[in-house]
């Protein structure tokens, strides 16, 4: 059998080793907490640029033009008024939009190209 000295030995160096892994596992969590916290930047959005577009967007829906169309069916009609330089850049005029078609990638590809050339007349307008 085990003496009583031997096992209250053997429980404190156990407590000890216990109480070491406690610790060392608490300072690891410290260390690494502020790279979880941290995370990843947010992108920084231009929410002026965001507007731009939107009322040229909207400026062209409701115009004389395209205003009396249905709107699902007036795409063709709302970007070669917001920009036929980007009508022409993503291939509206070549291959148009039937009426109601959507087509996801052209839009953001001609949305792109569009805030692109806001983004040229500000740069153009600061130098002058």
């Amino acid at each position: 059998m085990v003496s009583p000295k031997k096992e209250q030995q053997a429980s404190s160096s156990s407590r000890w080793v216990l109480l070491m892994v406690k610790i060392l596992f608490i300072l690891l969590i410290l260390f690494m907490l502020p790279e979880l916290v941290r995370g990843k930047p947010k992108k920084k959005k231009n929410r002026s640029l965001e507007k731009t577009y939107n009322s040229k967007l909207m400026g062209c829906e409701t115009s004389r033009d395209c205003g009396d169309m249905i709107l699902e069916e007036s795409m063709n009609c709302v970007t070669h008024c917001v920009s036929p330089v980007c009508h022409k850049e993503i291939q509206y005029d070549i291959n148009p939009l039937e009426d109601g078609e959507v087509d996801e990638g052209r839009a953001i590809a001609f949305a792109q190209c569009v805030k692109n050339e806001i983004l040229k007349e500000r740069a153009d307008a600061r130098k002058n």
